[in-house]
């Protein structure tokens, strides 16, 4: 009986060699224990909880791949050569991709392109050829197809077979945010002018298309207006974005205080209608992001100078802030547990976000 009550739970160590189904306590601290006093501050940040895999990417340009099942498995690459701005993880084809703050362009820097990793090993499974400058990354809404930005173009990449699919789709400003929706087939997009795209994947020919469905803008066309993220719920009707103002929109402080300078907004797609803005305390943003089926936004900004951390409950339109001891910390939620890590400069701390209920 003991193997198939093994096989049912997943939950109970069955030998010195089976794993939990669920991120561990013992993780967490283990994660924390490693990360303290540390030089090179964590610039990117993904959890899955399909694959139970937590990437970090850092400063310097390396990859950590930690398996939240295990007390402490750690896997390190040198991935980029400047620090890594995305992570997505795709849990069917279980790789995970990583874009970094370079560009190829002009053979500026040759590491500067899209990677491919195996998500459990760390190998490197393709760096993607061609001209890139980094950008954000996004499963696709059809199994095996990846979305990768490269300032204003959009592209796909197959891991089937191997390729990046074109031609690229040309945008209006550089892309700053991805999502898609597998219900519904929808691509969400953002840009640093403020505009949002809704596309569709095609991938019934040779040579997979994308095609845009309808767009609008935060408030009108403007530079600096960057999407921040944007995530689709409820089959595609709805989008939440995280925004970054106009600047006649801001409002205005003392001069040695940033004014509120972004905005979380749930908005219809079907007709674009603002359907609902959310608090946001912080008076900077400057990264967003939230766990796949996660019904929660992670903001990284500034409130009065200080570095902090704020939670969005998109269900119960709460906010929840906490502590960095970094203007720039980076955080992720790893729900089967109740937790959420904060990764900052010289560490990482610990927080138990679901406690407020």
């Amino acid at each position: 009986m003991l193997p198939s009550l093994c096989v049912l739970l997943a939950l109970t160590s069955c030998g010195p060699t089976s794993r939990n189904a669920y991120p561990t306590a013992e993780f967490v601290q283990n994660f924390i224990d490693l990360n303290r006093r540390m030089d090179d501050s964590a610039s990117a940040v993904a959890y899955d909880p399909r694959t139970k895999i937590m990437a970090v990417g850092r400063d310097s340009g390396r990859l950590e791949l930690w398996d939240a099942r295990t007390t402490d498995s750690r896997i390190s690459r040198e991935a980029h050569t400047v620090r890594i701005d995305h992570i997505v993880i795709g849990a069917e084809d279980g790789i995970v991709l990583t874009s970094s703050a370079g560009t190829t362009v002009m053979g500026l820097d040759p590491h500067g392109m899209p990677k491919v990793w195996n998500a459990r090993s760390g190998e490197l499974l393709l760096a993607l050829p061609g001209e890139w400058h980094g950008g954000p990354l996004a499963e696709g809404p059809i199994a095996g197809f990846y979305l990768i930005a490269s300032a204003d173009e959009l592209r796909v990449y197959d891991h089937a077979r191997r390729t990046v699919t074109t031609p690229a789709l040309d945008i209006q400003g550089q892309v700053t945010a991805l999502a898609s929706d597998k219900s519904s087939g929808l691509i969400a997009m953002g840009t640093s002018s403020g505009e949002l795209l809704l596309l569709t994947l095609d991938a019934t020919g040779e040579i997979p298309r994308l095609n845009v469905v309808n767009k609008t803008s935060t408030y009108h066309l403007e530079a600096r207006t960057d999407i921040l993220a944007v995530m689709l719920r409820d089959d595609g009707r709805r989008l939440i974005t995280v925004n970054w103002l106009p600047k006649a929109q801001r409002r205005e402080h003392p001069p040695i205080i940033s004014g509120q300078q972004a905005e979380v907004v749930q908005w219809n797609t079907q007709n674009w209608q603002r359907e609902r803005t959310y608090p946001v305390t912080l008076q900077t943003v400057h990264w967003a992001s939230y766990t796949p089926g996660e019904a929660w936004l992670v903001l990284a900004g500034n409130e009065s100078m200080r570095g902090k951390i704020e939670l969005i409950d998109l269900q119960g339109g709460e906010a929840w802030r906490y502590k960095a001891n970094t203007s720039h910390p980076v955080a992720t939620l790893l729900p089967e547990i109740r937790t959420g890590i904060i990764l900052q400069s010289g560490g990482a701390t610990q927080i138990r976000y679901l406690d407020q209920h």
